[in-house]
């Protein structure tokens, strides 16, 4: 296990969390408006609604911990410095599939590829930032989080499974 977080490593690493989570929605929402597929639509949309869900959670955890509101709180980017070579490796891969994708000509696929990377990175993301804090409550709320993008990154996985062939999904094609 590595170095514990005290609280103000706590605090910042909730005001990383919310960058993150907003950076999800602000892709989610804008990834259901240029996929072609109608179960994949729907399925970022309610991804892009899960994402608000987090960043809510986030706000009242930081104001329990801290009770100042965490709009009234300037958020930047998040600092990797707190986490290993791989989390920073992981992040700017998905910073440049993002930004790859703002590019004319993307498909369906590449759009779900992304917000995996998206979901694979918070998992890691939110299993590290449970595993560093000693506060019960900051853990509890992490591992929930880190099994809520688990579930999504299993919906995705399924969702690219369908749009790829349909009849094998549904155990119709041959295997």
């Amino acid at each position: 296990m590595g170095v514990l977080m005290d609280t103000s490593e706590i605090e910042q690493t909730l005001k990383e969390s919310l960058a993150l989570e907003q950076k999800g929605y602000k892709w989610y929402s804008e990834g259901a408006e240029k996929i072609t597929n109608s179960l994949g639509r729907k399925m970022l949309k309610r991804l892009a609604e899960d994402e608000l869900t987090h960043i809510n959670r986030i706000k009242e955890i930081y104001v329990s911990l801290t009770e100042v509101a965490l709009d009234d709180v300037k958020v930047e980017e998040p600092n990797l410095a707190v986490f290993d070579e791989i989390f920073t490796r992981m992040k700017n891969q998905v910073d440049d599939a993002i930004d790859d994708l703002t590019e004319v000509g993307v498909d369906d696929e590449e759009i779900i590829n992304v917000a995996l990377e998206l979901e694979s990175h918070a998992k890691f993301y939110y299993e590290e930032a449970a595993e560093k804090t000693t506060d019960k409550v900051v853990k509890n709320f992490y591992t929930m989080l880190a099994r809520e993008e688990k579930s999504h990154y299993d919906l995705l996985v399924q969702t690219n499974q369908y749009m790829a062939n349909p009849s094998l999904f549904f155990g119709m094609g041959e295997h």
